[in-house]
């Protein structure tokens, strides 16, 4: 009975240490969309399209409204990939919605005080790098009544 025991108690402190260092390795570095926190890339600017509706008067151009990021063609931008899988940039975050494979999506949702906003950067199907990136800006509110619509888009390569 003894050595019955004695063997189980050897079996059982063998295991104990194994549990111990599954519980020590450190976990992998989060990944979102096959890119991880920390990525940067810089693209610039080909295109810039700003159109306005004010109360159904189409306005083409469209001044760029305060609170969207105001680039001009052939303006460098870099861009990072934040904690939590957001695209960075200056003045702005996105965050990240989805991985299509072909591309990552990245949106934000309306919400009170703040505007949607969206963007998808194009993927490299062989290597995974970034290649282009399209983004879209808008911006809502109300003048004597009168909706005040405005769309910036931008395209990066």
């Amino acid at each position: 009975m003894r050595t019955l025991l004695l063997q189980l108690f050897t079996i059982c402190a063998l295991f104990i240490p194994l549990s111990e260092v599954e519980a020590r390795t450190p976990k992998p570095p989060p990944v979102f969309g096959g890119w991880s926190p920390g990525k940067t890339f810089t693209f610039t600017v080909t295109n810039v399209t700003s159109t306005g509706n004010q109360g159904g008067q189409i306005i083409n151009p469209a001044p760029i409204p305060k609170g969207v990021p105001a680039f001009v063609n052939g303006q460098q931008v870099t861009f990072t990939i934040g904690k939590k899988g957001e695209l960075k940039g200056p003045g702005f975050s996105i965050a990240f919605q989805a991985d299509g494979g072909t591309s990552n999506v990245y949106v934000n949702k309306p919400a009170r005080g703040a505007q949607p906003t969206t963007a998808t950067v194009n993927k490299n199907t062989t290597t995974g790098e970034p290649t282009a990136i399209s983004m879209a800006f808008f911006s809502f509110k109300l003048v004597k009544r009168i909706p005040n619509v405005t769309q910036v888009y931008y395209t990066l390569q």
